[in-house]
């Protein structure tokens, strides 16, 4: 008896995972030089989800979160993403850009109102049940003159869930769109890839 209720437990737990996966999911594709992030709402609801502007990569041979940022000369090759323009809800990115620069004046910085990079911050998208939403990044591949390298990438994800609970410098003003009454839709935070997004990269590989 005590065998077939662990037996039980066993493909009960399997089969919550399974339930869990088919809810709201996230694949890759990659060509080339761009990245496409593929989102599957298998709810029977509409959600509101948030996307990072970039997404960084981290060098399997070094221990670093990412390689790029202030050292990137310090690498071989640096990895990223940046999303492409006009992708988002235009009027669900107008409400957490309002909420982020009213944010920034609450903490006295207002100085740096529409001093955003194309790569910061995040994008705001809407997914109707039982659909799939396509985006799309430009993969940038820097390397170091005259090095022949190659290595394995990690795409380090960007932690909504925990950001939203943490004690994170943008989670603030993140909360705060969650919160916002999205009508018959639903938040939710961004899953994450089903089965990691590695990138096998070499100097070939690197922008002209």
């Amino acid at each position: 008896m005590r065998n077939f209720i662990i037996v039980t437990i066993f493909f009960l737990f399997i089969s919550c995972e399974q339930k869990e996966k088919k809810t709201f999911s996230l694949k890759y594709i990659r060509n080339d030089n761009e990245l496409s992030l593929i989102f599957e709402n298998n709810t029977s609801q509409n959600i509101v989800f948030l996307a990072p502007n970039t997404l960084e990569f981290g060098d399997g041979n070094f221990k670093d979160f990412s390689s790029q940022g202030n050292m990137e000369d310090s690498y071989p090759i640096t990895v990223y993403a940046i999303i492409k323009d006009n992708q988002s809800s235009k009027f669900y990115q107008e409400k957490l850009d309002s909420i982020y620069d009213s944010f920034l004046t609450e903490i006295g910085n207002s100085d740096f109102i529409g001093d955003k990079k194309t790569g910061d911050g995040n994008s705001v998208f809407y997914l109707k049940e039982k659909e799939k939403l396509i985006i799309k990044y430009n993969l940038i591949i820097r390397q170091l003159p005259s090095m022949n390298y190659s290595s394995k990438f990690k795409q380090n994800y960007y932690p909504y869930d925990k950001v939203l609970k943490g004690n994170y410098p943008e989670g603030e003003y993140l909360r705060r769109f969650s919160k916002l009454n999205f009508g018959k839709a639903k938040f939710m935070a961004q899953p994450v890839i089903e089965d990691s997004l590695f990138l096998n990269i070499s100097n070939k590989d690197a922008n002209n």
